[in-house]
């Protein structure tokens, strides 16, 4: 029985040998196949992307104009233009004292009527008469105001045809508004003159007067029948002077009748009613 185990023994012995040769050889095997696949499979590490760099060549920049934008500089607003100088509030006055001018259109006794344009003769101012009128028997006498302001530009002492008169021109600057708007150019001057008037009380050409300054009485000097005011409004040019006037007269002189005609007929002195003076602003 020994004998006998010891053969068989010896078969299971080199089939165990086998076995176990045959096994390790089958896991060298695996082991080879799988470290294949391990390395047919590996993905290689990612490196990272290279950082782009963007390059612009001068060829490659869009064309552009250039522009250039000035410094700006606060720059102070020109001084706005003057206000011009109101007009002053200038009273526009009777040219009678006892006579309010709503009163004036009652006492006219001769209006307005000038004759064409380089004549004389007709009417070119108003006449202002009355009797038992105002309480008083006749104007006669009675006091005569400036309707406006203004200087002394004539005195007239007995000369035909206005006898005594006086003259006062209103600048531009002085005359009210609603006078202005009868469209008194600039340059130009109101010239009012009074006639037939028994006083004078201004004496000097160029004196200021004031509106409603007593500047004589009424009479009927010069060419005039009964006691009357002559008024005579006209525009001229300003700053003009008459050193006296007269005509029709053999002793007028020369320098007395070229001013009368200058005043009267020459065209330089425009005549306009004195009762649109006198009511311009609706009184």
């Amino acid at each position: 029985m020994h004998g006998c185990d010891m053969r068989v023994q010896r078969p299971l012995l080199r089939l165990e040998r086998f076995g176990f040769c045959f096994f390790g050889i089958m896991a060298i095997a695996l082991l080879g196949c799988s470290y294949g696949r391990d390395k047919a499979t590996d993905v290689p590490p990612q490196s990272q992307p290279p950082t782009l760099t963007a390059t612009f060549s001068p060829s490659t920049v869009p064309s552009q104009s250039l522009r250039f934008y000035p410094t700006l500089t606060a720059t102070p607003l020109p001084p706005l233009d003057p206000s011009p100088t109101p007009t002053p509030n200038v009273e526009i006055c009777s040219p009678l004292l006892s006579t309010t001018r709503a009163e004036l259109s009652e006492i006219v006794s001769d209006g307005f009527h000038p004759p064409p344009p380089g004549q004389d003769g007709r009417h070119q101012g108003v006449d202002f008469a009355y009797y038992r009128k105002f309480g008083r028997d006749s104007i006669g006498g009675e006091s005569v105001q400036a309707i406006l302001p203004g200087k002394v530009a004539a005195i007239i002492h007995d000369r035909f045809p206005y006898g005594n008169a006086l003259m006062i021109e209103t600048p531009a600057g002085l005359v009210p508004f609603d006078v202005k708007s009868l469209a008194l150019r600039q340059g130009k001057s109101l010239y009012v003159l009074y006639a037939h008037l028994e006083k004078i009380y201004p004496n000097q050409l160029g004196q200021a007067i004031a509106s409603c300054q007593l500047i004589g009485t009424v009479g009927k000097s010069g060419n005039a029948g009964v006691p009357h005011l002559h008024l005579e409004i006209r525009i001229g040019k300003e700053a003009q002077t008459f050193a006296s006037m007269a005509y029709y007269i053999a002793d007028a002189s020369p320098e007395e009748r070229q001013a009368y005609l200058w005043w009267r007929i020459s065209g330089e002195f425009q005549a306009i009613d004195p009762l649109v003076v006198l009511f311009a602003d609706g009184q």
